[in-house]
């Protein structure tokens, strides 16, 4: 794989990531009782072969649905601090909205940073 310096930061990012806006079961958040087990052994072979091809960067967002809790299924077992774990969240007026979206959205891809 190769990687390119992330701005005017040290950060070496992968030239291919993996975007999580077509992991999601659904568009929506549902319960993890819902996701189909196929479709979360899919997601986490998909991770897995990334990471084994040299793909470190998993991105995705707040609104695409069930994404962000699949992803958080499979990153409390792998090595966090080899992955750059990216997602994003809509900008609001509210700090305290926003804020409250960014510990949601780390809840739920159950990582710190």
């Amino acid at each position: 794989m190769q990687y390119r310096r992330f701005g005017r930061t040290e950060l070496q990012m992968p030239v291919l990531s993996c975007g999580g806006m077509r992991y999601q079961y659904k568009w929506q958040d549902v319960p993890g009782a819902q996701i189909p087990k196929d479709n979360q052994r899919n997601l986490e072979e998909t991770i897995r072969h990334a990471i084994d091809v040299g793909i470190n960067h998993i991105e995705t967002a707040r609104y695409y649905g069930s994404s962000e809790m699949q992803l958080g299924r499979i990153l409390p077992t792998l090595a966090r601090d080899k992955l750059i774990v990216q997602t994003k969240v809509p900008p609001t007026e509210d700090a305290k909205e926003f804020r409250r979206q960014v510990n949601q959205s780390l809840s739920l891809l159950k990582v710190d940073y």
